[in-house]
């Protein structure tokens, strides 16, 4: 029978040092928090289940957590050190037949297809764990990886509890485990707390899993990097939007200035569309091929972009579609809204979306022209074809009948064109 895999991140530290206003592992890194990054890394392993061991923040990480695939929780009461953490979780462990990837819930930057390939090799090699190391070039204040003249693991040691030559060695461990949960069960309660910070290290099962025990470079030494400091915050975001461009770029997108794009996790773009520089790309987009966004863009959550749709020069866009060919390249801004195919947006114009207390929806049917300066006020319908003069004001419920013009303030029809009677009213003209 296979085994299964059980993954346990540990996320019980307080993490002082960000000095956030939000528990550590709640920090965004590119539209998600870093626990995030770990949870998403974790399910390439495809886990039975993936266990959250938490502190104080417990309630909120349910909150923000609970309701994803597989995750249930653990509570820590007491920060007692990273073999205590592991330590509560043992309850929602199987008795046999699993291994346990232990993963820290403030390292975002480790990849699922590092800890597959991991996984496979501990699994062939038959050892009772595998600690995932890394080589740098500043080892400063972490836990060094001592190896025999052979090379054979031996142990881990804290910076803290190093000898002077031990702290010369730039292998480190990761804090990231693989480890038999039959090992897991039999070790751990002998883990003690004979250190210099009278915790409980979960470092010492490598001792005693001696002669059992393989230490695994990782191919990245950054997969290794946690976030402790808001200086390591700005790197990690800075490696893992390197890491994001490439992706892209692979698969067929066009950065004019990848430098000068903000790229979270969680965008998708069609091949052969073009990002120009300044363009924010926030997490749930949708761009589909042959595009172009930008300069001064932001597609926020919920925007997306039909086949060789265009969209430019301080446009933003929110929850909104914009169809294939269709174009807005001036100083609009589109919430709520879902425009057909082949739509022009003339410079300046809006859709007055919120009222204050809820948000109300546009439609644009095919080929309709908004004029200048027009501003649709929401929930109002343009129907196909159909024209707005510049400077119109649209107003909720007043829909424009396909194929005809409206002018002014209010909007009415042009030239003996009909409009529709009003089928909903709502007030306020605020865009949000």
């Amino acid at each position: 029978m296979a085994r299964k895999t059980v993954v346990v991140i540990l996320a019980a530290g307080e993490g002082k040092r960000m000095q956030s206003p939000v528990p550590k592992v709640f920090v965004d890194l590119l539209g998600r928090p870093l626990l995030g990054h770990v949870v998403d890394a974790a399910r390439a392993l495809k886990p039975s289940a993936i266990i959250i061991v938490g502190g104080k923040h417990l309630p909120a990480m349910r909150a923000a957590f609970g309701s994803e695939p597989l995750v249930s929780f653990a509570r820590q009461a007491k920060p007692l050190g990273t073999g205590h953490a592991v330590k509560q979780a043992l309850g929602k462990l199987p008795l046999r037949g699993a291994d346990i990837a232990i993963l820290n819930g403030d390292c975002p930057l480790i990849r699922g297809e590092s800890l597959v390939q991991a996984l496979g090799t501990h699994r062939k090699s038959g050892v009772d764990l595998s600690a995932l190391t890394a080589e740098v070039a500043n080892p400063s204040g972490l836990g060094r990886i001592i190896r025999s003249v052979r090379g054979e693991f031996l142990r881990i040691v804290e910076e803290k509890d190093a000898l002077p030559e031990e702290r010369t060695i730039s292998e480190i461990n990761s804090g990231q485990y693989l480890v038999k949960v039959e090992a897991l069960r039999r070790q751990l309660p002998s883990v003690g707390k004979k250190n210099s910070q009278g915790e409980y290290y979960l470092t010492d099962l490598v001792g005693l899993c001696a002669g059992r025990a393989l230490a695994q470079r990782l191919g990245d030494p950054d997969e290794a990097r946690g976030v402790n400091r808001p200086t390591e915050l700005i790197e990690a975001r800075r490696l893992l939007k390197a890491r994001l461009v490439a992706e892209h770029t692979a698969a067929g997108v066009l950065f004019s200035d990848p430098d000068s794009t903000y790229l979270e996790v969680g965008v998708e773009i069609g091949a052969g569309t073009l990002i120009h520089p300044f363009v924010v790309l926030r997490r749930g987009v949708t761009i589909a091929a042959h595009c172009a966004v930008g300069p001064f863009v932001q597609l926020r959550d919920g925007a997306s972009l039909g086949d060789g749709a265009r969209v430019g020069n301080f446009v933003e866009m929110k929850a909104s579609k914009l169809g294939p060919g269709s174009r807005a390249l001036h100083l609009s801004y589109l919430g709520d809204a879902e425009l057909g195919r082949d739509v022009n947006v003339g410079a300046g114009t809006i859709t007055a979306n919120f009222d204050g207390k809820r948000k109300w929806p546009t439609w644009v049917g095919d080929e309709a022209s908004l004029g200048s300066s027009t501003v649709l006020v929401a929930p109002v319908r343009i129907g196909r074809a159909a024209r707005t003069g510049a400077g119109s004001v649209v107003l909720a419920g007043h829909d424009v009948l396909p194929g005809s013009t409206v002018v002014g303030v209010p909007a009415r029809p042009l030239g003996g064109d009909v409009a529709a009677k009003p089928t909903r009213k709502r007030g306020g003209t605020n865009s949000r």
